[in-house]
């Protein structure tokens, strides 16, 4: 039923309060832990959807999720850090999320999307930025034991 009041909100103009009730049940999903709702959240600050567009408060959300292991919030950490969208540009932090992201279970597309990625940035990189990306990914998984 919830699906389709939101579907019915769209359609008649009524999007943003639609998009505000969604944020308020996704952020309570998302304080409780749940990786893909935590993603939801973290994309929903960056597009300015039931939210104040905040990109800090994106990679904060995508951050947690990614840390649980969601592919999804590894990529688009790897996504905003290669592109500066809204922050600093990364080159080394991008190389290490698509570099983790190759690396989990799942979507091999996505994977593969990851891997091409890391390996694009990773030739207009130094040798000295990507050991240090490398030695980042060696930490992280020894953290999470991946």
């Amino acid at each position: 039923m919830r699906h389709i009041i939101v579907a019915l909100a769209l359609v008649v103009g009524l999007a943003p309060l639609a998009w505000a009730d969604s944020a308020t049940a996704v952020r309570t999903l998302a304080e409780q832990g749940d990786a893909k709702a935590q993603y939801a959240l973290g994309t929903m600050y960056r597009d300015g959807q039931g939210v104040a567009q905040d990109y800090a408060e994106a990679l904060r959300w995508w951050r947690k999720s990614a840390e649980l292991g969601l592919i999804d919030a590894q990529f688009a950490l790897g996504n905003i850090y290669a592109g500066g969208s809204g922050i600093t540009r990364d080159n080394v932090l991008a190389y290490m999320w698509y570099d983790i992201a190759t690396r989990q279970a799942g979507d091999e597309w996505l994977r593969g999307i990851a891997g091409s990625n890391r390996d694009a940035l990773a030739a207009r990189m130094t040798a000295a930025d990507v050991f240090k990306a490398q030695q980042r990914v060696a930490e992280w998984r020894a953290k999470h034991g991946k």
